[in-house]
């Protein structure tokens, strides 16, 4: 513990602090806004509840074996790329290596149209629905989708594509950049930006795996002096005097000028106590978060090794050999990700959902049950805590950094602010929420100096 002795012109007082800022939440969000404040020469303590760091971004290591919590893809033009590299955090890995992809119909198997050739020559598509798809790509990049916001994916797609197996391969392409089948309540604009970044830059699969950012991250904020604390659970966060207040679970008190809360919507109103009539809890209320069941599987050798890469255009699953690309296991081993992603409003049995992932497995890789060298079936994993809505005006509807209620509390996570979604969000947020907090301490300081600047007319 130490003592900062900064005059605070609001109390005319002195306080004790722990730390000038404290994180709540040790995921991809929370070590990048510890990282830039650190950066900036203050004091941060990042309190985890869990035993571990990472959140949804670790990675279970087994005998040389790296699996994420499925599937990973780090958007080259994205926020977390672009921060990563900003903050020096060293990591490695490759764009995906696809082999032979496929989309899935039933039994059928139809190339995927990566190219003018392959959708040509495609049998899925009718001459006009290539001619469509042909168009819209050469659109989509430099498409404003500005005036989307409140319209679902589902009637834009109508609208464009109609009702035929163009209209599933667009809901395919979504799901894959978004993670979710939610095409009927989804934003069309937070959809097709998200695809545009990923056209724009493609994806990168990294080299063991998520965990490797995440402690990249950390080494990074200690190195700037950041203290890092697991098995500490916050039972409460509060606006007192000067400053905030972090009550643990344990009856423990910490003191800072400022905090940054990582976590879901549902807990940063239960921390901050606030009422059902606040405008976070209200809009708390109405999020749809989104969720999808994974199976991961490292297997000794595939019977199809060019086929690397498939999706569902009747089902709503994933599959791919993300250690293709990245280095992820040792050689000769593969590491495979297949994936459902599940419906808000459909019945859920994990024994149904891990019979169809086998059944994916069983098409793309026959006899695979032989070679399983490890195996890992997680049933209900939350992908992201809030589907950007139409209804609720997509990205743009999702809460600012700021808390209204609770003056010095900020938050992060892939449900804050309006630029990017699932870990792309989280890093926007983490960085709009640690630039929101150094200028809060820059304008406190500028106040205690009597230097001022005089804006407007």
């Amino acid at each position: 513990m130490f003592v900062d002795h900064t005059f605070e012109p609001s109390t005319m007082s002195f306080t004790q602090r722990d730390a000038d800022v404290i994180v709540v939440g040790g995921g991809l969000a929370g070590l990048i806004a510890a990282a830039k404040v650190a950066q900036a020469e203050h004091s941060v303590i990042v309190l985890e509840q869990a035993r571990h760091f990472g959140g949804r971004a670790a990675t279970q290591v087994k005998s040389g074996l790296h699996l994420n919590l499925g599937p990973h893809a780090l958007y080259c033009q994205g926020h977390a790329f672009r921060l990563l590299k900003e903050l020096h955090v060293p990591f490695s890995g490759r764009f995906p290596n696809p082999g032979r992809s496929v989309l899935l119909q039933g039994k059928n198997e139809f190339a995927f149209p990566f190219s003018a050739w392959s959708l040509l020559t495609s049998g899925l598509f009718s001459l006009r629905e290539k001619w469509i798809l042909a168009r819209l790509l050469q659109e989509l990049p430099r498409m404003d989708v500005t005036s989307l916001t409140h319209v679902s994916l589902q009637t834009w797609i109508e609208q464009r594509a109609g009702r035929g197996n163009l209209n599933a391969f667009l809901r395919t392409l979504a799901r894959l950049n978004t993670y979710a089948d939610a095409a009927e309540t989804l934003s069309a604009a937070a959809a097709l930006t998200q695809l545009q970044v990923g056209l724009s830059g493609n994806v990168w699969y990294v080299d063991g795996g998520w965990q490797t950012l995440i402690d990249g991250l950390r080494s990074r904020a200690s190195e700037d002096g950041t203290e890092f604390r697991t098995g500490s659970s916050v039972k409460r966060v509060e606006r007192v005097g000067n400053g905030i207040k972090i009550t643990l679970a344990n009856g423990e008190e910490l003191h800072s000028r400022a905090a940054i809360l990582t976590v879901s919507p549902g807990a940063a109103c239960q921390l901050l106590n606030l009422s059902e009539e606040s405008p976070l809890a209200r809009w708390s209320n109405t999020v749809v978060p989104v969720h999808a069941a994974c199976l991961d599987v490292c297997l000794d050798r595939l019977s199809r090794p060019e086929h690397r890469f498939a999706l569902g255009l009747d089902r709503s699953v994933y599959y791919s050999v993300h250690s293709a690309a990245a280095k992820l296991a040792p050689e000769g081993i593969a590491v495979v990700h297949i994936m459902k992603y599940l419906r808000e409003d459909a019945e859920k049995s994990y024994s149904n959902t891990e019979a169809e992932l086998e059944g994916v497995l069983d098409q793309m890789q026959p006899g695979w049950r032989a070679q399983v060298v490890e195996r890992r079936f997680l049933p209900g994993m939350t992908v992201s805590h809030c589907l950007p809505a139409a209804a609720q005006g997509g990205t743009v509807g999702r809460p600012g950094v700021q808390v209204q209620e609770q003056p010095g509390v900020f938050l992060a996570g892939d449900w804050v602010g309006s630029r990017g979604t699932l870990a792309d969000a989280s890093a926007a947020s983490a960085e709009d929420a640690a630039n929101c907090v150094l200028n809060s301490f820059k304008n406190e300081s500028q106040s205690a100096t009597g230097s001022f600047t005089h804006v407007g007319n």
